[in-house]
């Protein structure tokens, strides 16, 4: 497990396309939080909505239901290239000749994966924190924050594991990142909308099927406050925010059980 998990951080931080998709993941949110914390004045919003704007500035924005979480396709991307540059470059075999123990590669491959990703998100918190703190005229910083800051890590580090497993299913780069993308991107949303339509246009109960989607249920988790946003622009009947989380996570440990299962039971 040492040399699997030695070889795995020679590999992360020796490819620029580790500090490539880290630097713009950290960019575009603090870029954001940025933009918020300029340009909204205590002026334009009520005293009792302040702490809100403060969590909405600290998490680049994804607290509310318009800006996506910019970090995330990133992340994903880094998943996949975990598993997905051993296919593309043949260097599999050299890999499980070298540590025939599938179980330790796999394991070392995610725990340094996980390790990198948290440690940028994290870092990409603290830096929006201190642009919140000296540039958002009005910054309130109340408990309430904590819970959409654990919940952006735990939907980073989600999606990195997503990234992750999908290479090990497809064993092909490029297919693990287009099904990683264009699942929550495209597939997800058609879903909902059409679900949403049939929903408001019949008395069916269809609509509380979107609840099972597990990247949008990930994304309401960040919600701040939940019960205004989880429902946004639809009357379906919206699970509460610790159903949410257990749906993304449910979600994301399908993905990584079939593709670990893959990676250990297939031939190099």
């Amino acid at each position: 497990m040492t040399g699997a998990l030695k070889y795995e951080w020679i590999r992360i931080t020796t490819i620029r396309s580790s500090y490539w998709m880290s630097a713009m993941a950290l960019f575009f949110t603090v870029a954001i939080s940025f933009v918020i914390a300029v340009f909204v004045s205590a002026s334009d919003v009520s005293e009792m909505n302040i702490p809100q704007v403060t969590t909405y500035a600290v998490t680049g924005g994804v607290s509310g239901p318009i800006i996506p979480v910019m970090a995330a396709p990133f992340y994903a991307v880094m998943g996949a290239m975990a598993i997905g540059h051993e296919y593309r470059y043949g260097t599999n075999k050299a890999t499980l000749t070298a540590n025939p123990d599938r179980v330790a590669v796999l394991s070392a491959k995610l725990l340094v994966l996980l390790g990198w990703v948290f440690v940028v998100a994290a870092a990409t918190l603290l830096v929006d924190l201190f642009v919140t703190w000296a540039f958002l005229d009005m910054a309130n910083f109340e408990s309430a924050i904590i819970r959409p800051m654990v919940n952006y890590v735990g939907y980073c580090l989600g999606f990195a594991v997503a990234g992750f497993a999908l290479a090990a299913v497809f064993r092909n780069l490029t297919g693990a990142i287009v099904a990683v993308l264009t699942y929550p991107l495209v597939i997800e949303p058609i879903i909902y909308g059409v679900a949403v339509i049939v929903a408001q246009a019949s008395s069916a109960g269809i609509g509380k099927i979107t609840n099972l989607l597990p990247a949008a249920a990930g994304r309401r988790m960040l919600f701040d406050p939940y019960e205004i946003f989880a429902g946004f622009g639809s009357d379906i009947d919206v699970w509460g925010v610790g159903a949410a989380s257990v749906t993304f996570y449910i979600g994301v440990a399908i993905v990584l059980v079939a593709g670990s299962a893959f990676f250990i039971r297939r031939d190099a």
